[in-house]
């Protein structure tokens, strides 16, 4: 009875053992499974954060035009670029703004803003279309005294020197 005996707490050894290495290796299951989820949260949180950073950049670029005139061109493209970050950026705040401790009423501000950033490109882009057209239609081109460029028969018109 004594083998026996030890047969069976040996048995019962391996199946507590058994029933712990289970209980273990479905918390580190839990854990590992919980694990992606998290990182894909922490992962959304640093694109998030990337997102605002690169719209923040555009804002000061765009911002840098009072102390420097750009070309209608310069200017269309930046508010192209700052719109479509706009709405990318409310879109991740959107999804992922509740996770990544955004502030309340985030996404409507930056709905807010994306109006005035729409009306700002649409100015820029319709100057620089027209700018465009003009210059493809010669208006660009200096004017002499009869509305041409300023040459007559034989080279350019010269005006007179002395007292006038």
């Amino acid at each position: 009875m004594n083998e026996s005996n030890a047969f069976l707490r040996l048995l019962g050894f391996r199946i507590s053992g058994l029933a712990l290495g289970g209980v273990i290796l479905t918390t580190v299951l839990v854990s590992l499974s919980a694990a992606p989820s998290a990182r894909a949260a922490e992962d959304a949180c640093v694109a998030l954060n990337k997102l605002l950073g690169e719209r923040i950049k555009m804002i000061q670029h765009v911002q840098s035009y009072k102390d420097k005139r750009p070309t209608a061109d310069e200017a269309c493209t930046s508010f192209t670029q700052l719109a479509k970050l706009n709405v990318s950026s409310v879109t991740a705040v959107e999804r992922d703004g509740t996770w990544c401790r955004a502030p309340e009423g985030f996404a409507d501000n930056l709905k807010t803003q994306q109006a005035q950033i729409e009306a700002a490109k649409t100015g820029a882009c319709k100057a620089a279309a027209e700018q465009k057209k003009a210059q493809a239609s010669g208006a660009g081109a200096p004017q002499g005294p009869l509305g041409g460029t300023g040459d007559v028969l034989g080279g350019p018109m010269k005006l007179p020197q002395g007292a006038l």
